[in-house]
């Protein structure tokens, strides 16, 4: 029995919900896009938070079980992490979260520190309120020449090899194997595979200077971008600056063509760099709701987008230059998308909120009851989004 999936609290949401669709239907009927088994299908954007990731599972487990299935997919960070997931566990019209769930809860995600002794002495260091300023500088020394080296303290290795295992499971190795997936089409939907055939993920790639979606602009960096394992991408959109090496692709095409494509793909008219290195996209757009829906809601699917922790709700105290240098940091991070909600205030109905609670986003020590308590959070959250008037 699976304490996240038979949690009492998710087992009551699910009748709970359950029981407010048969005496109010027409509030859960919002998608024009079905098939015949009467799926609804919406569109999915998911933000990222580190290994708060996890709670994205459980608000999409009661999306599934409420008979949600998804189409275009986007996400940066973690939220790619589950997009690809979601994306290549199966056809669209089947549900996947269980099988998700299942391989997360398995993964202790200390893993992924895979810098060696010194890497995680720094991270357990971060994570510890009462350890003394000084210490946390000796581990960070340590760690310096990595830093000076690589740009950061974890390869990242184990992070793509256990992500790549994952596809492998499902039969995907290459991105044309994830199209061949995606184009499966469920009985009796009333949308051609074009509509759903999307998956993106969110880089900011640091050589140009570029906010990227993979694999989107996937030919910018490889000739052959079918051939790539779609790990690579998520790879690039996890990166977070110090704690993981930036994603280096060397190689990059060349030529006049590779010019043209740089030119409309990114806007960027300068000589092509012999290496392109990524980090995190939360750097650039954490929340990329934009690269789905551009110019706000216009579709007959709608789009349902996970919000990982409220923010904007109290304003940055700068009373100290850390304050300050972490203010300045913040706003750079979340400019884009907060003004994407300006522009288009109606999307914010599309928006459901998790509550994180005092789990820190790069607690890679999360305990089993630490994970099934994110995942409650996450199904908690979507019966708030579903309830909704």
């Amino acid at each position: 029995m699976s304490p996240y999936t038979e949690h009492p609290e998710v087992r009551a949401i699910l009748a709970e919900l359950r029981l407010e669709a048969l005496q109010n239907p027409e509030r859960f009927q919002r998608s024009g896009i079905r098939d015949a088994a009467g799926r609804q299908y919406v569109d999915l954007v998911m933000e990222g938070g580190g290994t708060l990731g996890t709670a994205l599972l459980g608000y999409l487990y009661i999306l599934e079980q409420m008979n949600f299935r998804f189409l275009q997919i986007a996400g940066t960070s973690a939220g790619s992490i589950v997009a690809l997931l979601l994306a290549a566990a199966g056809p669209i019209d089947a549900a996947k979260t269980e099988w998700i769930i299942a391989r997360m809860a398995a993964k202790a995600f200390s893993d992924f520190i895979d810098g060696g002794k010194d890497a995680e002495q720094f991270m357990q260091a971060l994570l510890d309120e009462d350890l003394q300023k000084r210490k946390k500088a000796r581990f960070t020394a340590k760690n310096m020449d990595d830093l000076k080296d690589h740009y950061g303290i974890n390869p990242g290795d184990a992070f793509y090899e256990w992500l790549a295992g994952l596809l492998a499971e499902r039969g995907v190795y290459t991105l044309a194997d994830l199209k061949a997936l995606r184009g499966r089409v469920p009985e009796g939907i009333n949308c051609t595979p074009e509509r759903w055939a999307r998956v993106a993920f969110v880089a900011a790639e640091i050589s140009t200077g570029t906010k990227i979606a993979l694999p989107d602009a996937a030919a910018l960096y490889w000739a052959e971008p079918d051939a790539v394992n779609p790990s690579h991408f998520v790879r690039a959109s996890m990166s977070v600056p110090v704690f993981f090496y930036p994603m280096r692709v060397g190689g990059l095409p060349q030529g006049e063509a590779a010019q043209a494509r740089w030119a409309a793909s990114a806007n960027y008219f300068g000589p092509i760099p012999p290496e392109a290195l990524f980090v995190d996209g939360g750097a650039m757009s954490n929340f990329p709701l934009s690269l789905l829906r551009p110019e706000g809601e216009s579709d007959a699917a709608p789009l349902f987008a996970i919000k990982i922790g409220q923010d904007r709700t109290n304003y940055n105290a700068c009373d100290s230059f850390g304050g300050f240098a972490g203010a300045i940091l913040g706003s750079m991070m979340s400019f884009y998308d907060n003004d994407y909600l300006v522009r288009y205030p109606e999307m914010r109905h599309s928006v459901g909120v998790i509550d994180s609670g005092e789990h820190s986003w790069l607690d890679f020590y999360l305990s089993d009851a630490d994970k099934v308590d994110l995942f409650v959070r996450g199904a908690r959250a979507a019966k708030t989004f579903l309830s909704a008037e």
